[in-house]
């Protein structure tokens, strides 16, 4: 059965009947039309008059071995089905699994997207605030500075007035001590 099976394995069944029943395959004979189309006079045989010469033995075999190898054509075919059924059960899993992967790497690049932007957004804000913090300290030091200038300003009109009235002290000392010479003089 198995090299039945074999010898059949991949022919029409449909089309292996019609070459049983075609006479002039199974008995290698030409057409009975000549080279031009023209159809030659039947020769007085059994053969051309379509009546079955065939032993009924010879039949009833004939019939046995389509039965086997339709039962093999059956057999195959469900042998086939269910190799196709599987390999389309294997191909929707593996479908399934890189659909399953590819969301699983889209999350994580769509997660690493966002990391990098947030960290690029800390960035800027870490450089906003530097420049910010850089600029409260310049106007802090400009305003120490313009302090320090008012300061020395003040310190400055102080010193001069601290001057003039030490001058203005020996001045007075000067008349006073100066009066009292003269005084003592006279």
């Amino acid at each position: 059965m198995a090299a039945q099976g074999k010898k059949h394995a991949g022919k029409d069944p449909v089309r292996d009947e019609c070459e049983e029943r075609n006479r002039f395959t199974e008995t290698r004979e030409e057409d009975v039309t000549d080279e031009h189309g023209e159809r030659e006079p039947f020769a007085e045989t059994d053969e051309h008059r379509g009546a079955n010469t065939k032993k009924p033995e010879d039949t009833a075999e004939d019939l046995t071995a389509k039965r086997k190898r339709m039962k093999m054509d059956k057999a195959c075919s469900k042998i086939k089905n269910k190799s196709k059924h599987a390999l389309r059960k294997k191909e929707l899993k593996r479908q399934k699994r890189d659909y399953i992967h590819s969301l699983k790497l889209l999350n994580v690049l769509e997660e690493y997207i966002r990391d990098e932007q947030k960290e690029e957004e800390e960035e800027e804000g870490e450089e906003e605030e530097l420049i910010r913090i850089f600029q409260e300290q310049q106007k802090r030091w400009q305003q120490y500075r313009s302090v320090r200038r008012e300061r020395l300003k003040e310190m400055k009109l102080l010193r001069d007035q601290f001057v003039k009235a030490l001058e203005d002290f020996e001045d007075l000392c000067d008349r006073v001590f100066s009066d009292e010479d003269s005084e003592l003089d006279n």
